[in-house]
């Protein structure tokens, strides 16, 4: 597990680089990093034939993935699930969940994880316009 790299931070800000996402074979968390406090997201990448080595699921916390590249398959309790590249998938807290790749380049992916049903606003309606 790799960490982010800070480039630039101000008050109540930052930007970090992960590094080039497609070649990536690790998991990188950047909650810590950059100071997250309402999720963290995590960038994965598995080789070839490559799998998590453990089903999992959450006790709060739904995951989105998206998809950046690549060929995998996900098991949903006990379902495979083919996914590639722009596919998103999102995962309530109990779903047992895994996922390997199934193509010959790297199955790369962004993982968001959040309190299930904590989001009270967004977009528009968290936002101000300030002129």
């Amino acid at each position: 597990m790799s960490k982010v790299n800070i480039k630039q931070i101000g008050n109540g800000w930052c930007v970090a680089s992960a590094g080039k996402l497609t070649g990536m074979l690790e998991k990188t968390f950047v909650k810590d990093d950059m100071g997250l406090t309402s999720m963290e997201i995590s960038f994965g990448s598995l080789s070839e034939g490559q799998a998590v080595p453990f089903n999992h699921k959450h006790k709060q916390n739904e995951e989105v993935y998206i998809v950046l590249g690549g060929k995998g398959v996900f098991i949903v309790d006990g379902t495979e699930v083919e996914v590639e590249a722009g596919d998103i998938v999102r995962m309530a807290p109990q779903v047992v969940r895994c996922n390997k790749n199934t193509g010959s380049e790297p199955f790369t992916y962004i993982c968001m994880q959040a309190k299930d049903n904590s989001l009270e606003q967004y977009v528009m309606s968290d936002a101000e316009i300030v002129e």
